[in-house]
């Protein structure tokens, strides 16, 4: 039997979790090729919202945790080849070229265009999965080898009886793409072509326009986009830039290993002391031993035996 037992309301643990929770916040940046552009991208997420749920057998579910975006910033390099109009003759004279039509090259640059979209904020994702408890016991690695219980203490590296959230499943639901967000590619593809052709006269544009069947729907099919761009990009993050992978990594790895919801001091401090008081106080703390967790449907429970030292 344990020497002491101590019980966490579910409230109480609800609360630990949200602290928790509000602890998470990762970045990460990259690029990734197509076949007629390249996409550099800066992500990152936070996590807000869940319900946390206590079961017996030491399982705690979580539902509906949120999974905000920020930042996801996203600039598509667009490699257009180049088209050269004009230039055929006008006038013939004794088989040689008079009078040429002025020629015009374009998309002569790489890349043609650049796109930026930026949609922190505006994406989710919703994760939830079942935990259970994990007791770890944790020696600072800035603790020196031999140093004693008080001398860590006063250096901020005690020992510590931790206790984590260590997943048995998650599931992470797809991004959702909202329409203003392929509405909002649109336009910008069409603002960069506007900027890059802005110059040409109109005839060349109605040319270009007639030669390409719509200079949009040629981004378009250069960047490979179907009619549903929405489900295109969500595609495009998810599976190219496998960004649900790595949000799934990341959060499994901050509740199992990072971030513990709950931790004990070892030996517990009983009560301060200090030598410079008149008289002194000396310091009165309990080494825990055999440290252990586990929920029930209701609470949290905390079970240790009381050590001895020399």
């Amino acid at each position: 039997m344990s020497h002491f037992t101590v019980a966490v309301s579910e409230d109480t643990f609800r609360k630990l979790f949200a602290k928790l929770r509000d602890q998470a916040h990762y970045s990460t940046s990259g690029s990734t090729s197509g076949r007629t552009f390249r996409l550099s991208y800066s992500a990152g997420f936070r996590l807000q919202g869940g319900t946390v749920d206590l079961q017996a057998g030491n399982s705690i579910a979580i539902h509906e945790l949120d999974i905000v975006y920020d930042p996801l910033s996203l600039n598509f390099q667009i490699d257009i080849p180049e088209i050269c109009i004009g230039g055929w003759c006008l006038l013939m004279l004794f088989g040689h070229c008079i009078i040429r039509a002025p020629r015009i090259c374009i998309f002569s640059a790489n890349p043609d265009i650049s796109i930026p979209l930026n949609i922190g904020g505006i994406l989710t994702s919703e994760i939830s999965g079942a935990f259970r408890l994990k007791t770890r016991y944790y020696t600072s690695p800035a603790r020196a080898a031999g140093m004693r219980y008080l001398t860590a203490e006063d250096n901020h590296v005690p020992n510590k009886w931790q206790f984590l959230l260590e997943p048995i499943w998650l599931d992470i639901d797809p991004i959702d793409v909202a329409d203003t967000v392929g509405n909002l590619l649109n336009v910008l593809i069409s603002n960069a072509i506007n900027g890059l052709l802005g110059w040409l006269p109109g005839w060349a544009r109605s040319a270009l326009s007639w030669l390409l069947g719509g200079i949009a729907d040629f981004i378009r099919l250069l960047l490979d986009i179907p009619d549903d761009i929405d489900e295109w990009l969500s595609n495009l993050l998810g599976t190219s830039i496998g960004l649900l992978d790595w949000v799934l990594t990341k959060i499994a790895a901050f509740f199992a290993d990072m971030f513990p919801i709950f931790q004990i001091e070892d030996p517990l401090p009983v009560l301060p002391y200090d030598y410079t008081a008149v008289p002194p106080t000396i310091p009165v703390k309990i080494p825990l031993l055999n440290m252990a967790a586990l929920v029930n449907d209701t609470e949290m429970i905390l079970t240790a035996d009381v050590g001895a030292t020399l």
